[in-house]
């Protein structure tokens, strides 16, 4: 008898924790039919619905109706700002508030919608996707453009509240010629991966073509398409080199003309145990102007999946032509997980010019939740 019960709450444990939101009540059932039964003490009992419920909330974020066929999440990000220069004001504000759904039809379709309420609302992704094996997925519809390996990070992934000043302002984010299109454009794409080890793929590839003038508008304003993809090589399993390229052209000015915007980039990653090392160099042409730059990060756990400290180093130069126009960013910052779902972060920027300094730096403190 002995033998049987503990056989029988190895069996419970191991379900609990592989269970789904519809499985809760059918192992409470269970739990309380052995119960019933005297297989299994009332102190046991308790036991494995306490596991039960605590290994759902460890292990699911959002709310999941059906098969996956919808998977309903979000992000919200408030943020506080303190300038060194007098004559901005400090200031709280909604850096994101984002809901997400996203599903998985079948073994080949899924399709993913977003939408950002900050200012205005307005949709970030809006795409569906086939998958036709690992090597071969297509993609179509409104998404980030395969540039950067800091670009096609989730924002609620990023160690450090801001984007670097070069992906800012090559990826189609805040500075870029063409406005802040969070990094994302409307098109199709290709992608997927290729021999495979024991335990993950050496190479995987993304391929694009898009309008070039972002998210958000019912037609491309020039009859030129853009051309963007991402060869990710992984020698190992804890690196990813990335290799970028953007082809296209960009409408802008007053009055608004087509130029040359072509980018092309490197970037590294990677993770060993409680230490993450990121590095990423890009550069560009828009139009006659020539730009580049790079950033060095790197980030440690000093108390595992808790308090993690960080530290960057971030040069743009934004015309290359003209003598000192760089501008040098030294960032300080720790992270601190309360769970899966909700991180406090710090940051303190030392902004640096190539020829005057100014009184510029800045302090952030950001609260996150992600569901």
């Amino acid at each position: 008898m002995k033998s049987f019960r503990t056989l029988t709450i190895l069996l419970l444990s191991i379900t609990t924790l592989y269970g789904n939101l519809s499985q809760a009540q059918q192992h409470d059932n269970l739990i309380n039919l052995l119960l019933k039964k005297n297989l299994i003490t009332p102190k046991e009992a308790d036991s494995l619905k306490k596991e039960a419920t605590t290994n759902g909330q460890k292990d699911k974020q959002g709310i999941t109706i059906g098969n996956n066929a919808l998977q309903l999440g979000g992000l919200l990000q408030t943020e506080y700002q303190g300038f060194e220069q007098t004559n901005i004001p400090n200031t709280f504000l909604l850096h994101r508030a984002r809901l997400i759904l996203k599903g998985v039809i079948s073994d080949n379709w899924s399709y993913e919608l977003s939408t950002e309420f900050t200012n205005s609302p307005k949709i970030f992704d809006a795409y569906i996707s086939y998958k036709f094996a690992d090597y071969l997925k297509l993609t179509a519809g409104q998404f980030k453009t395969p540039f950067s390996q800091e670009n096609i990070t989730s924002d609620s992934q990023l160690e450090f509240i801001d984007r670097s000043q070069v992906v800012n302002a090559l990826a189609g984010r805040q500075t870029d010629v063409i406005g802040n299109q969070q990094g994302r454009d409307a098109g199709i794409q290709a992608s997927g991966s290729f021999i495979k080890t024991d335990n993950h793929y050496l190479l995987d590839y993304t391929l694009g073509v898009f309008n070039g003038n972002g998210i958000n508008v019912a037609s491309d304003n020039n009859a030129h398409k853009d051309i963007a993809g991402r060869l990710g090589i992984h020698p190992i399993n804890e690196l990813t080199i990335g290799l970028n390229f953007y082809s296209g052209q960009g409408n802008y000015g007053t009055p608004a003309q087509n130029y040359t915007r072509n980018r092309t980039g490197f970037d590294a990653r990677y993770i060993v145990g409680n230490l993450s090392l990121t590095a990423e160099y890009d550069k560009g042409t828009d139009g006659a102007i020539k730009k580049d730059g790079w950033y060095a990060q790197t980030a440690y756990f000093v108390i595992p999946k808790k308090l993690q400290l960080a530290a960057k180093y971030d040069n743009y130069n934004a015309n290359k032509d003209i003598a000192n126009s760089s501008t040098r960013i030294y960032t300080g910052g720790a992270n601190y997980f309360f769970n899966n779902w909700a991180k406090f972060s710090i940051n303190y920027l030392d902004r640096r010019e190539a020829t005057i300094q100014l009184p510029n730096n800045i302090f952030e403190a950001q609260l996150q939740l992600v569901f």
